[in-house]
């Protein structure tokens, strides 16, 4: 892959992202993003030396760690360890953001931390399994997800019923697809391929009385309820998938059913395929989950666990309507999802939405702490008791996508609230490099944590690393190149303010998307 494209793939919100960092200088940003790195490695470094378990090729991660006495329980399921994946994804990233910075902490880092990714996704294969699957257009077809328990062997896990549900594919998908773009390894890319062709076999793809499809993707083959979590998380990954394939002209076969409900098969070019479902996706929980006064999103439509399969196919089954909390992830992957839609298409309509989200999961999701002058994002009573600290990671990284596009100040406030509230417990709670939950209060009585927070947190640190620095390079960019407005440049700019390269240079290597050249607003890209 070309260094260019590999530079736009990162997510437009990272090189713009309005970090709130109180009077501080660029050269100061700067050393708090080395900073940033330098704690985001400290978690993961004690969280690998005291939850990961297990040899080289045969590793797993702890569900739950005593800090008092040095115990673990576990394995931990499919889902808690994709937080460690993500925390190695965000971290490389960090690196490769402040490797002109400080050359050293790149040279002396990136490989190790890219190892023990590697080795993070040779081990999933303990997690996967295969089995026959008849969903709503496919019939007994041959399927290899991941499942929500270990195996004691590798590709030996059972992922039938419901040991295998479609929102842990998709958080899997998305970290597979940035672990391509940082090592450039094929064999990711055909797995988060493969598992996004997967969640989109769940589509309910049946018709309602008006011609319409009824939608939405169960929570899982062995669930009639339709989540947040099983349908928005996907978003991100497809329109970075889109992107990937703009050029490759490979097609795919895809199943669904015509407006009389007939099973066809249809033969779709790939980009334009998870572009077109990407929309989809984000369309039906608009419509369907979206609390339309906040922006902030219902849990799910529940069900009555019925599943009907008539002549080797899965069957509509109603769902009634929008129920249950509202959590921060379920608005967090509509918020970039809806980032990367306005970065591709320029549709006003994401970018509307996607502020009114930022803006109402503020006001839901955080509390304003005035003796810290920052938001604070809520969290459970205890460690052992929710998935809020994660949940919120979601969140958080949801506003780094947001921030150039947010037409209000809730981004560059929450980022500021989780840099705030990181710095007070890494500085005042810090226990053998891990962080309480409730990162202002402190640890209490508590002494167990769970890895799944302690990557949270290493990841929260490393995208703010990130983040910053692009904003920093959109500074300079801004300052540098007075024509960015100009009528007479021909320098291509992405949204984001970034200088890209010249129009005859990178034009045809551009995914398709909006751009400013000369001051205006042009489609480019193929």
């Amino acid at each position: 892959m070309t260094e260019i494209l590999r530079k736009l793939f990162v997510p437009a919100a990272i090189a713009m992202a309005a970090f709130a960092s109180s009077g501080a200088t660029p050269e100061g940003d700067a050393e708090l993003a080395v900073r940033n790195v330098n704690r985001a490695m400290a978690l993961i470094d004690a969280s690998w030396s005291k939850t990961m378990k297990g040899s080289r090729n045969n590793l797993y991660m702890a569900d739950r760690y005593n800090t008092a006495t040095g115990e673990v329980s576990g394995p931990s399921d499919i889902w808690p360890l994709t937080a460690a994946v993500e925390a190695h994804c965000s971290l490389l990233e960090a690196l490769e953001a402040v490797k002109e910075t400080d050359p050293e902490i790149y040279s002396d880092n990136f490989e190790k931390y890219a190892d023990q990714l590697n080795v993070l996704i040779d081990n999933l294969e303990y997690y996967r399994g295969t089995y026959r699957l008849s969903s709503y257009a496919t019939s007994n077809k041959e399927s290899k997800p991941y499942a929500v328990p270990r195996s004691g062997s590798r590709g030996g896990a059972n992922v039938t019923g419901i040991l295998n549900v479609y929102d842990d594919q998709m958080w899997l998908a998305r970290e597979l697809v940035r672990a391509y773009r940082i090592l450039d390894n094929e064999e990711y890319l055909e797995l988060a391929t493969y598992l996004t062709d997967y969640v989109l076999d769940g589509w309910d793809c049946w018709h309602d009385d008006n011609g319409e499809e009824y939608g939405g993707i169960t929570w899982g083959p062995g669930y009639n309820s339709k989540h947040a979590c099983s349908n928005a998380p996907i978003i991100q990954p497809l329109v970075w998938l889109s992107d990937i394939y703009k050029d490759s002209g490979e097609s795919l076969e895809f199943a669904t059913r015509n407006e009389s409900d007939k099973v066809v098969k249809l033969t779709l070019d790939r980009s334009q395929h998870y572009l077109d479902f990407a929309r989809k996706v984000y369309d039906w929980q608009v419509k369907k989950l979206m609390n339309s006064q906040s922006g902030v999103y219902y849990d799910m439509m529940g069900a009555d666990g019925k599943i009907i399969v008539s002549r080797g196919y899965r069957q509509h089954v109603d769902c009634g309507g929008a129920v249950g909390s509202y959590y921060p992830y379920n608005t967090g992957t509509m918020i970039a999802g809806a980032a990367e839609l306005y970065r591709v298409t320029g549709e006003e309509r994401f970018r509307t939405e996607l502020s009114k989200s930022a803006k109402g999961a503020l006001n839901q999701f955080a509390a304003y702490k005035r003796a810290y002058n920052c938001y604070d994002f809520k969290t459970d009573d205890t460690a052992e008791n929710g998935f809020l600290t994660w949940f919120n990671d979601v969140l958080m990284r949801s506003y780094v996508d947001a921030a150039p596009y947010c037409d209000n100040s809730s981004a560059s406030n929450g980022l500021n609230g989780f840099q705030t509230t990181l710095d007070y417990a890494f500085e005042n709670h810090n226990r053998d490099d891990m962080l309480p939950i409730h990162l202002l209060n402190g640890w209490g009585t508590e002494t167990v944590t769970k890895p799944f927070h302690q990557f949270a947190f290493a990841s929260e640190y490393a995208m703010l690393a990130v983040y910053n620095m692009n904003l920093i390079a959109k500074a300079g960019v801004a300052e540098v190149n007075a024509d960015i407005a100009s009528p007479l440049s021909d320098m291509v700019y992405n949204l984001a303010g970034v200088a890209l390269g010249h129009l005859s240079d990178v034009e045809h290597r551009l995914p398709r998307g909006l751009y400013i050249v000369g001051g205006k607003k042009l489609t480019l890209g193929k």
